[in-house]
């Protein structure tokens, strides 16, 4: 839940356009962080979150991209950090 939580407070330090752009992603990754807490199997529910964390750190990248005063150096980190959160997701005993 950590990781999505991360992800989820990158998504809101962006420009009010780009949030609303890719809002779905993080509101679904919200809510699948939330349904975790309470699910019956919470391996698919792990699965469910896993999945929609790497599609959430793919669209800020995506954002981060198509943003011409992001420069590469600052796309590529920003890509390394989300690498490195995703890793601790899929090695995370939740």
């Amino acid at each position: 839940m950590r990781v999505a939580r991360s992800l989820y407070g990158r998504w809101r330090l962006l420009p009010e356009a780009d949030r609303e752009r890719i809002a779905r992603f993080a509101q679904d990754t919200k809510d699948k962080a939330l349904d975790l807490r309470g699910a019956d199997d919470p391996a698919s529910a792990e699965a469910d979150l896993r999945a929609s964390s790497e599609t959430l750190a793919a669209e800020l990248v995506e954002t981060a991209e198509a943003d011409p005063e992001v420069g590469a150096e600052d796309v590529e980190q920003l890509r390394e950090d989300l690498r490195r959160e995703l890793e601790r997701l899929a090695t995370a005993d939740i």
